[in-house]
């Protein structure tokens, strides 16, 4: 990989020149003097064609971009039409995996939002972006000729689905649907609250699941995914305070980790700068040759720890089961979520789904507002239909988040036209649930 971004991109041969290590390393150069990349020191500052190497663009079959949640910079993955025609295997082999697509005939519905779409020869995938009418009325109508349907979509837009289903007359049992959620992490609490809405018990169902996928919109989709035996080990970890110390979770309030597999021939993983319980920076370098743009070392933003064969089988015999065939990889969500102190995003969905009466009225977007000033309040936007219940709902929010930090906290409910942050929510954007500090 590296002689390949040398040669083809002219932007990593600055990065190599002013890392001091040359226009051309040699293979044998030391892998980790090598540059990080990152998104400000490459598509923030570097064009496109210094980034890519040089194809015609009637040989680029695909673009795919990031989500532009950190700032105004976009991050871009081009596809060539070779690289293109071969795309559907990392998808398939996931489903395969999971849900054993080869046997059983399978609907796909993806419902991802900003121009996300799967390609499959292993199963039919219909892709419809954020409308909740339209994957309804398929699951509905098209789903019953199918074995298994399969739901890809993100944890605030399932909200919408969940509703809209209810009201089309969709039984989610007698489709055998199953759920793939990516764009956020997944707690676990949250897993609890969907399938109790889908009919899914997700402790003795061997067919139907609730599962996360990982991807990263310049580097591709489905790098990390859940497996049934990474889920059952995570449900270990949430009622095992033994489980969660082998997971480097020993506060008592830290969120457990997602725990994911990856493709080792698809991509190298590296954890950056680990701290005493192994989590750092993940740092991901795509094994593709044939990559448009090479970004060796590129690094996510995620915290994150790789697990060794060891740690893998001694958690899976603590959970009752076996270690997947994958290595593993424990994700606990976006550094800049993290703040020494403060609750972490994942640790406030732990609170706002652990009850679900209170999440039944809640759309599931909030706002971690972080005032020197005073004590520290998470803003939560109510269901338009549960403005009546705003101070029932802010007192028992507060009472969630003060139990679980010990800290004064203070939890606000508002009514969905007076939250500030997008109002009404598109769905086509990434939710930013944490503020910069004020003052």
């Amino acid at each position: 990989m590296i002689p390949l971004a040398a040669q083809h991109s002219a932007a990593y041969r600055v990065l190599l020149r002013e890392h001091g290590c040359g226009h051309t390393p040699a293979e044998s150069a030391e892998w980790a003097q090598l540059p990080v990349l990152t998104k400000q020191n490459t598509f923030g500052r570097f064009a496109l064609n210094e980034l890519a190497r040089d194809v015609p663009a009637q040989e680029l079959a695909d673009v795919l971009t990031s989500s532009g949640r950190g700032g105004r910079s976009f991050g871009f993955r081009l596809t060539a039409r070779d690289q293109h025609e071969e795309g559907w295997f990392d998808i398939d082999l996931g489903l395969q995996d999971v849900f054993d697509v080869d046997r059983r005939s399978t609907l796909l519905v993806n419902c991802l939002p900003m121009g996300v779409v799967f390609r499959s020869k292993a199963v039919a995938v219909a892709n419809v972006s954020v409308r909740q009418d339209m994957a309804c009325s398929i699951l509905r109508d098209v789903g019953p000729k199918f074995q298994q349907t399969v739901l890809c979509t993100d944890p605030l837009f399932i909200r919408a689905l969940l509703e809209e289903a209810e009201v089309a007359g969709v039984d989610w049992k007698a489709l055998n649907t199953s759920v793939i959620i990516g764009e956020e992490i997944l707690v676990e609490a949250q897993r609890d609250y969907i399938a109790s809405r889908m009919g899914i018990d997700l402790d003795v169902d061997d067919s139907r699941l609730i599962g996360s996928s990982f991807g990263v919109g310049e580097l591709g989709l489905n790098l990390l995914f859940e497996t049934r035996e990474t889920i059952r080990m995570r449900r270990a970890a949430v009622r095992d305070a033994r489980v969660a110390q082998a997971l480097g979770c020993r506060d008592g309030i830290a969120s457990i980790p997602s725990l994911f597999c990856y493709n080792p021939l698809r991509s190298f993983i590296e954890v950056l700068n680990p701290d005493e319980d192994g989590y750092g920076e993940m740092c991901v370098t795509m094994l593709d040759q044939q990559a448009v743009i090479p970004l060796p070392r590129y690094t996510t933003g995620d915290m994150a720890r790789l697990l060794s064969e060891e740690e893998a089988r001694a958690l899976a015999i603590q959970s009752g089961g076996a270690p997947p065939w994958l290595p593993m990889i424990a994700v606990k969500g976006r550094i800049k979520d993290q703040l020494a102190g403060l609750p972490s995003v994942e640790g406030v969905k732990e609170c706002l789904y652990r009850d679900h009466a209170v999440a039944d009225r809640l759309t599931g977007a909030f706002k971690i507002l972080m005032d020197e000033r005073g004590p520290m309040r998470v803003v939560f936007q109510a269901r338009p239909d549960a403005e009546s219940d705003l101070a029932f709902l802010s007192n028992r929010l507060t009472v969630m988040l003060r139990e679980r930090w010990q800290t004064p906290l203070q939890a606000e409910a508002l009514a969905a036209t007076a939250f500030p942050w997008r109002p009404l929510l598109d769905h086509e954007r990434k939710f930013a649930y944490m503020d910069a500090p004020a003052g």
